[in-house]
C-alpha cells in the first residue's frame, strides 16, 4: 500500500487509495492518540508534526505520499515493543531521536535543575523510566493500571508517541549556553519567555534583546537568535490548543460532525470570508475562530509534577478543627456529595472542579467597545494556600465577540462539556508521580461562580424581569412599582423563613398587615430541569 504510482505511468494505484482509507479509518479510532477530530498527517511533508482532519490527511497523503520508513503506525496508536535487556545497547548518535540516551546523566529526580525537572514534568515519569540503564532518570519503572511495578529490563515504551522536536527540548535542558556556562540553553530561553510575558514585549523587541545577547556571548553560544526560533524549541513543552471554527454570529461551532459544513446551519451566514483566489485548494480564512484548551492534559500534567502530586489528595486526609471551615472540603455540602456518589469519593485523587465565566473590556473605558468572556476552572483538591493561585486557575477558552455571548454560551461550553461528561463517565487513564501507579482518574465540577447576570447566560434562566428569581421561576411573588414599572422583589424572602419563625407573623416590619404563609418550593433538581427543556427547539436567528 506505500507505493503510490503504477509502474511506468503516473496513474495512483487503487491499492494505494485503499490503504489510505484503512489507514484513515483505523487512526480516528484510536482517540488516546488524537487531539479533539484531528489525527497526525503522515505525509512527507508534516511527518506526523501535525494534527489534521481525516479528509485533509487523506488529500496531504494521496498528494504527497507517506513518510519514508513510516510501517509501523506508532504514532497512531499502533504498539511497537522495544524490549531492553541486562546488555547495554550500542551506542546511538546525538542525532538519533531516541530519548533514554539523551538523558543518561541526569540522575535523581530530587537533584535536577529546574530546567530539566520542565521536561521531566511534560514528558511524564514513563518516558524516562525507558533508559535501559538499570537506575533510570528518578529511579522510576514501568508501570500498569493496577499500580504494580515492573521490571526494567523488560520493559516496552513507545518512542513514537512524542514528536521528534520534543527531543530537541530534552537536549536543550543539558546543553550549556556555552563552553563552561552553569546555565543551560533551556533555562536562558525560558528567563527570556518569562521577562517577555511578565512585562508585556512586544516580539520586535525580544529580537533586539536576543540579537544584543547573542552580540555579548561567546561565539560558541546556543542562544536562539529570534523570537521565532525560541517558540520552536519551547512549544512541545506547552499544552495542546484546538483552534475550531464558529459562526460569526455565535450560532454554532464547525467541529464533530459539523465540521465540513460551509453556511451555518442556523442563520445561513457564510464559514469563510470571500476570496478571489480561485484555487480550490487555497486556505480559507474563517470569520470567527474559538480557541479551546483542553482540560484533561492539565489535570494529567497536576499529578506527572512532582511538586504538585503530591498537594492533590490534600482534601481528604487534612484535619480541622471542629466549628470552623478554612476549605470547601469542611463544609456540609462537600460531604453530602461524598455520601450521594461513593463510587466517586472512594479515590481521593478525583478532581473537584469549579468554574467560573464573567465578561470584561480589554481595551478600558477610552478602547473600542469589546467584550471578553474568558471560562476558568479550578481544581480544588489542593490546599487553600495553593487552589487560589493564577497558576492554578485553569483557562479553558475565551469567547470571542464584540458583545456578551447573551443565550450562545453554551455553544462554545460544548467542548468543555463534553471533556467533563468523560471525566465523570469514564475517567482517563494518568499517572500519579506521588505513588508511581496509574490510576482512572475522574472529575465533578461542583461549583460554577458568577455574578447575577453570568449566572443568568450559563444556567439559561434570565435573571431580568418579573420571573428574575431561578429558584421561584414562574411562581413569583415579585411585583412591578406603579410609576417607575421597575421589578422589585420587596418582602419576597419571608417565604424561605422556618414555618415558626416569628418573622413570617409581623405585619409592621414588611408588608403592612400582612402575615407569609406561603412555603418556598422546592428547588428543582438537574433531572427536572432537563426534562422542562427537552421541549424546546433551539433558535439563535434574530436574538
Amino acid at each position: 500500500m506505500y507505493e503510490k504510482y503504477l509502474p511506468g505511468n503516473l496513474l495512483i494505484w487503487q491499492e494505494f487509495e485503499d490503504g489510505v482509507r484503512e489507514f484513515v479509518n483505523w487512526a480516528k479510532d484510536q482517540k488516546i492518540y488524537m487531539n479533539g477530530e484531528k489525527i497526525r498527517c503522515p505525509c512527507r511533508k508534516c511527518r506526523n508534526r501535525v494534527f489534521k482532519t481525516t479528509d485533509e490527511v487523506m488529500f496531504d497523503i494521496c498528494m504527497k505520499g507517506f513518510m519514508e520508513g513510516y510501517y509501523n503506525w506508532t504514532a497512531h496508536g499502533e504498539a511497537q515493543v522495544i524490549e531492553y535487556y541486562d546488555d547495554p545497547p550500542a551506542p546511538v548518535s546525538v542525532e538519533t531521536p531516541v530519548a533514554p540516551n539523551v538523558a543518561t546523566h541526569w540522575g535523581d529526580v530530587e537533584q535536577m535543575n529546574w530546567d530539566q525537572r520542565m521536561v521531566y514534568d511534560a514528558a511524564g515519569p514513563h518516558f524516562f523510566s525507558a533508559h535501559p540503564n538499570p537506575e533510570p532518570v528518578g529511579a522510576c519503572s514501568s508501570f500498569s493500571t493496577d499500580g504494580t511495578e515492573a521490571s526494567p529490563s523488560s520493559y516496552s515504551y513507545d518512542v513514537s508517541r512524542l514528536s521528534d522536536r520534543f527531543f530537541d527540548v530534552v537536549r536543550a535542558a543539558d546543553q550549556s549556553l556555552y563552553n563552561g556556562c552553569d546555565e543551560s540553553q533551556l533555562s536562558a530561553v525560558a528567563r527570556l519567555v518569562n521577562i517577555k510575558a511578565e512585562n508585556n514585549m512586544s516580539e520586535r523587541c525580544y529580537d533586539q534583546v536576543s540579537q544584543w545577547a547573542s552580540d555579548l556571548l561567546p561565539r560558541d553560544h546556543t542562544l536562539p537568535p529570534d523570537y521565532y526560533n525560541t517558540k520552536k524549541l519551547i512549544q512541545d513543552l506547552g499544552l495542546p490548543i484546538e483552534k475550531i471554527h464558529a459562526c460569526k454570529n455565535g450560532c454554532m461551532l464547525y467541529w464533530k460532525d459539523d465540521i465540513g459544513l460551509e453556511y451555518c446551519k442556523f442563520c445561513g451566514d457564510l464559514r469563510y470570508k470571500p476570496t478571489m483566489d480561485r484555487n480550490p485548494q487555497s486556505k480559507k480564512s474563517p470569520y470567527a475562530v474559538f480557541r479551546y484548551l483542553p482540560l484533561i492534559p492539565r489535570l494529567q500534567r497536576l499529578y506527572a509534577s512532582p511538586a504538585m502530586a503530591k498537594y492533590m489528595t490534600w482534601h481528604a486526609c487534612h484535619q480541622t478543627e471542629e466549628g470552623s471551615m478554612c476549605h470547601p472540603s469542611d463544609t456540609e455540602a462537600w460531604r453530602h456529595f461524598d455520601k450521594s456518589y461513593p463510587d466517586f469519593t472512594v479515590e481521593p485523587r478525583n478532581v473537584r472542579l469549579a468554574l467560573c465565566t464573567n465578561g470584561f473590556a480589554p481595551h478600558g473605558q477610552y478602547g473600542c467597545t469589546y467584550s471578553c468572556w474568558p471560562v476558568i476552572l479550578t481544581p480544588y483538591n489542593f490546599p487553600p494556600g495553593i487552589c487560589m493561585k493564577p497558576e492554578y486557575m485553569f483557562l479553558t477558552m475565551a469567547i470571542p465577540s464584540p458583545s456578551n455571548p447573551k443565550r450562545c454560551i453554551d455553544i462554545y461550553l460544548e467542548p468543555l462539556i463534553k471533556e467533563l461528561l468523560q471525566l465523570w463517565h469514564t475517567g482517563v487513564l494518568t499517572h500519579d508521580h506521588a505513588t508511581n501507579q496509574a490510576f482512572m482518574m475522574r472529575a465533578a465540577l461542583r461549583w460554577t461562580i458568577n455574578d447575577l447576570p453570568a449566572y443568568g447566560m450559563a444556567s439559561g434562566w434570565s435573571t431580568t424581569g418579573i420571573m428574575g428569581c431561578p429558584v421561584c421561576m414562574e411562581d413569583t411573588q415579585a411585583f412591578r412599582l406603579q410609576y417607575g414599572r421597575k421589578a422589585c422583589y420587596f418582602d419576597y424572602h419571608r417565604q424561605f423563613l422556618p414555618h415558626d419563625h416569628p418573622y413570617r407573623r409581623n405585619k409592621r416590619s414588611f408588608t403592612k398587615n400582612q402575615q407569609e404563609r406561603k412555603i418556598a418550593r422546592p428547588r428543582l433538581t438537574g433531572d427536572e430541569i432537563r426534562r422542562r427543556v427537552e421541549q424546546y427547539v433551539r433558535q439563535l436567528k434574530n436574538f
